[in-house]
């Protein structure tokens, strides 16, 4: 016990798992000012939790966070557009100026605000209309990423609870929780307990089986995160998922927030027709193309990014690039750059 509480107060380093450096080595530092952390040689978080280190693949990163804790430069204007999705919206395994925010911003000017996390299946309207009320945007696009991990559900709005103490308590110690840091602290302390701790030598590293190894056609080698194998090898409805949106477009929509969509694809998805041994039928493709229909059906704005990347991916392949990193389950700048070339003239047609 006291080894793992002691990891959480480890410095942070110039080499570290992708993505999670920002969540700081200083636990208990204040919230409310720009935080920078700079890693000269990153690594995926494939290598991170399977400590499969002849996966390894260094690279530098900075990432910064904001004063609200999100991803952002410090922003002047009032965007028009709130950027809302998962990891690969939020930009792990990337420089500041590799996210889909920055490539879309410098395209269109400071318009994307990205107010990413991580996945949540279970859309809502509350963390998306108090994002858009710190930033000053009352009326304006929410850029929805889905991505093919998972089914999303929906969730009204909790309705704002009537004062008491119990309530007050409550809101004390959430206050102090957020203000103890941005919402990475726990992702940084689950990072240094696997790499430290839970490496087959210390203690058993539960977490070795979630990523898979697959060989392209080319010979290469590469590490799948093993749920989006699972999703991809099955057939599965995005009803619930097409329900759900439109429910959140309805809700936002009553504050004066519009609703888009883009589909991003997991790397097992985009390659799928690019492995050697191919599993079966291509339930990736099929599931993002209903997704977009039903979308599409429900006057939804939607750009599914599967076509461009398949495509991108073949064309890097013969050269012996990739758009997914090969130790990560996050695309690279290069798959990165591929979408936001596409999506940038479509959003700004929004």
């Amino acid at each position: 016990m006291l080894a793992r509480i002691g990891v959480i107060f480890l410095p942070c380093e110039s080499w570290g798992p992708s993505g999670f450096l920002c969540a700081a080595h200083d636990l208990l530092r204040a919230h409310g000012k720009p935080v920078t952390c700079v890693a000269q040689a990153a690594f995926g978080e494939g290598t991170r939790l399977a400590n499969r280190f002849d996966f390894l693949t260094f690279r530098s990163e900075k990432f910064t966070v904001d004063t609200r804790g999100y991803r952002n430069p410090p922003f002047t204007v009032t965007p028009k557009v709130l950027l809302v999705g998962s990891s690969f919206s939020l930009g792990m395994s990337l420089n500041d100026e590799d996210t889909l925010s920055a490539q879309l911003n410098r395209q269109l000017g400071p318009t994307v605000y990205n107010a990413s996390i991580w996945i949540e299946p279970t859309l809502t309207s509350s963390r998306i209309k108090r994002v858009s009320t710190l930033v000053g945007m009352k009326r304006g696009w929410v850029l929805l990423e889905l991505i093919n991990r998972v089914t999303y559900n929906y969730e009204p709005s909790p309705p704002l609870p009537l004062p008491n103490r119990r309530e007050a308590l409550r809101g004390a110690l959430q206050a102090a929780v957020s203000s103890a840091h941005h919402p990475f602290a726990m992702v940084r302390i689950s990072s240094l307990l696997n790499m430290r701790l839970h490496n087959d030598i210390l203690f058993p590293n539960m977490y070795k089986d979630l990523y898979l190894e697959e060989e392209l056609q080319t010979g290469r080698h590469v590490l799948y995160f093993g749920e989006d194998e699972a999703f991809s090898r099955k057939s599965v409805s995005p009803a619930e998922t097409a329900g759900a949106v439109a429910q959140l477009r309805d809700d936002l929509n009553r504050s004066g927030l519009k609703l888009a969509v883009v589909l991003v694809p997991t790397g097992y998805t985009v390659y799928y027709p690019l492995l050697r041994k191919n599993p079966g039928p291509d339930f990736g493709k099929q599931y993002m193309s209903e997704l977009t229909s039903l979308l599409s059906q429900e006057e939804v704005p939607v750009f599914n990014c599967l076509p461009l990347l398949r495509g991108a991916a073949a064309k890097e392949l013969t050269a012996g690039r990739l758009v997914y990193w090969p130790d990560d389950a996050h695309w690279n700048p290069l798959g990165v750059a591929t979408v936001a070339r596409s999506v940038a003239p479509w959003l700004s047609a929004l």
